[in-house]
């Protein structure tokens, strides 16, 4: 009589793969740019985090052609939602906005060069922003 194996579990059957292996296999592959410390005098950045980090105080070099635009919006949240859309398409430093509240009007002040002046009012206007 011959004996029957029956398969591994999950070897050929991907949907048979517990949730659990599942997630600790994408946690031993992220990120990729960031392997795992071998000792634990070292850690596994390239950089230490004080490095790419800017203190909070601290503000970007002044562009020699910056102008300031300076927009108003309808509530703090839709300027919030434009300052990040900025840092991530502009893209520019946030340290070179600021949101501020001057009576009834939300403000935004940015910092830009003088050649993303045009594209950077248009992506402002197009997440709800105003003339000042």
């Amino acid at each position: 009589m011959a004996t029957q194996t029956s398969p591994k579990q999950g070897a050929d059957h991907p949907e048979n793969t517990s949730e659990a292996s599942l997630e600790s296999g994408v946690e031993q592959t992220f990120p990729a740019s960031d392997p795992v410390a071998a000792t634990t005098s070292q850690g596994s950045r390239a950089e230490r985090p004080e490095a790419m980090m800017h203190a909070s105080d601290s503000k970007p070099a002044p562009c020699d052609d910056g102008v300031t635009l300076s927009m108003r919006f309808p509530d703090s949240e839709t300027a919030k939602l434009a300052l990040e859309a900025a840092v991530r398409e502009g893209p520019i430093d946030r340290r070179c906005a600021s949101i501020d509240l001057d009576d009834d009007r939300v403000m935004m002040r940015l910092e830009v060069p003088r050649a993303d002046r045009e594209r950077m009012d248009g992506l402002l206007r197009k997440h709800g922003a105003m003339e000042a």
